[in-house]
């Protein structure tokens, strides 16, 4: 008499391939999910960056701004956030704005500065 099925062996062999795949396939969903985390900031600093534009044509200066509720100071504006945008200075005919994980610590690459002139850097 055959009986059909599995053994032990190769139900075991199943549970190291899935075991493995895993290790790799996790790690690299988490830094997927967090670049696209920083990508949403970058565009919520860039709306941001435009709405400043605006309130600077109605007073040709951007003292006040942050007191007119200009922009939503969270990335994404909707739904759970992720980053905290800030302003670093709003002076007559600057502005910096920063945009900083909700830990608030900056590690490599993880906050960033836009200034008027569109400059993108990481401080």
């Amino acid at each position: 008499m055959k009986s059909s099925g599995y053994t032990l062996v190769e139900l075991m062999i199943v549970v190291a391939l899935i075991a493995i795949i895993s290790s790799i396939a996790v790690p690299v969903y988490q830094n997927y999910v967090s670049d696209s985390y920083a990508n949403q900031a970058v565009v919520d600093m860039k709306v941001c960056a435009l709405a400043l534009e605006r309130y600077y044509s109605n007073g040709y200066t951007y003292v006040g701004a942050d007191t007119a509720t200009t922009c939503t100071l969270q990335s994404p504006s909707q739904g759970t956030s992720q980053y905290t945008l800030s302003y670093l200075s709003l002076t007559v005919t600057n502005y910096t704005i920063r945009a900083t994980p909700l830990g608030g610590a900056c590690g490599t690459g993880d906050c960033f500065d836009l200034t008027r002139d569109g400059t993108l850097s990481t401080p």
